[in-house]
């Protein structure tokens, strides 16, 4: 049943905010103020862990990975007895949540099970929007009409083989709105518009057309420029064409975008892994690339290993936060003239290459400086990060259309 994906994710979507509840809760135990971002860091070190225990299921982080969760909570205010102890606490609650998402649903969900009913995907036009529900329930997941024809292209292209998606009715049609609502479902858990960022189109064309870039490292069906891509979950993005995790990816030659989530860890694995590929890539003699897009943050481990690697390519190209924006997490829900948002952080560009992958696609100053003015173009009409959220802190997203 290609439904019951989608009323699972729905599961996990609630299970998660409880869990994000029972972070907010411990914060405030702790009298410290919730870090930014403290929800997606934590997952995100878990991730990098080897085997299952660390990431249960996906969304669940059941350990503090390197002690980053207590760390975060001491930098917030807490001691470190008492950060150490929240952190241990909320990962043994990350899996015991996790397990409910198996379980036979109970008073806290509003599921189908034992109704007789048989479970149905929707998608009710909303304006400029459409809205994805699960058997017609809370909450919905919003969509602009605008990308849900890229999300349709890129599902006819990987997951029919290229032939058009037959018409509403069809259980093809329905499986496509079931996959569409649980990669939806999975971001909008994840949140962190800014967390999900990418690069503009014309800074990712530019790569296209003067370094051959055709697939990005770190990117997801709904800010992908690329029709191959790598990403974090490829359970609900395998459908519109994810290649996995790029920490299982091997290429051995090709031109790459790599942007990872601005977490320290996930930036300093990220670098180890290309640095790798790039090692093996040498010695058989392929042509392989990486244009790598990082916050200019000097004092975190990642930038010395960017900085210092034998397959750097010329001067870093260093871009101001003022002088540039990204595309944001929230684009796919968000209006045209609202797609961008300024940088929060100066951006390093590292450029990486074999000896083969140089003499292929060479990088010069005018390029440099053709990859800074396009990235200029994303700048936005918020003057800040603070200003963007703010329009938008209310109604998910919804604002601003019309």
């Amino acid at each position: 049943d290609a439904v019951r994906p989608a009323v699972l994710e729905l599961r996990r979507y609630k299970l998660v905010k409880r869990l994000r509840h029972q972070l907010a809760l411990k914060c405030g135990q702790l009298q410290v103020k919730p870090p930014l971002l403290v929800f997606e860091r934590w997952l995100a070190r878990a991730m990098l862990e080897d085997g299952d225990d660390a990431v249960p299921t996906p969304m669940f982080p059941a350990v503090d990975a390197g002690g980053g969760l207590a760390q975060d909570l001491r930098r917030a205010g807490a001691e470190d007895a008492g950060a150490a102890a929240a952190a241990d606490e909320l990962a043994g609650q990350a899996g015991a949540i996790a397990g409910k998402l198996t379980e036979p649903q109970g008073d806290d969900d509003d599921g189908e099970e034992g109704t007789g009913k048989k479970d149905a995907v929707t998608a009710e036009d909303a304006g400029p929007l459409l809205a994805l529900k699960v058997n017609g329930e809370k909450p919905y997941m919003s969509v602009s009409k605008a990308h849900m024809g890229k999300l349709r292209a890129l599902y006819c292209r990987h997951s029919l083989g290229g032939a058009p998606l037959p018409p509403e009715g069809t259980p093809e049609h329905g499986a496509f709105i079931a996959a569409t609502f649980s990669l939806l479902a999975r971001y909008d858990a994840l949140g962190g518009a800014g967390y999900q960022a990418a690069l503009n189109e014309t800074a990712f064309d530019v790569l296209k057309k003067r370094l051959g870039v055709g697939c990005e490292a770190f990117a997801s069906p709904l800010n992908c420029r690329y029709g191959r891509f790598c990403s974090a979950f490829p359970d609900v993005d395998g459908p519109f064409g994810s290649l996995g995790s790029f920490f299982q990816f091997a290429p051995t030659r090709g031109s790459f975008e790599m942007n990872p989530p601005f977490v320290p860890e996930v930036l300093m694995a990220a670098a180890e892994r290309a640095e790798s590929l790039l090692v093996k890539a040498e010695e058989s003699g392929g042509r392989l690339s990486f244009v790598v897009v990082v916050p200019a943050w000097r004092d975190v481990p990642m930038w010395r290993a960017l900085d210092e690697s034998r397959f750097k390519r010329g001067e870093t190209l260093v871009v101001p936060a003022s002088d540039h924006g990204f595309c944001d997490g929230a684009q796919h829900c968000r209006p045209p003239r609202e797609r961008h948002r300024v940088s929060s952080y100066d951006t390093g560009v590292f450029f990486l290459q074999t000896s083969a992958g140089a003499r292929r696609w060479p990088v010069t100053d005018e390029i440099r400086a053709e990859l800074a003015a396009a990235m200029k173009q994303a700048v936005g009409s918020a003057k800040s990060v603070g200003d963007l959220e703010r329009r938008f802190r209310s109604g998910g997203g919804k604002g601003g259309f019309g």
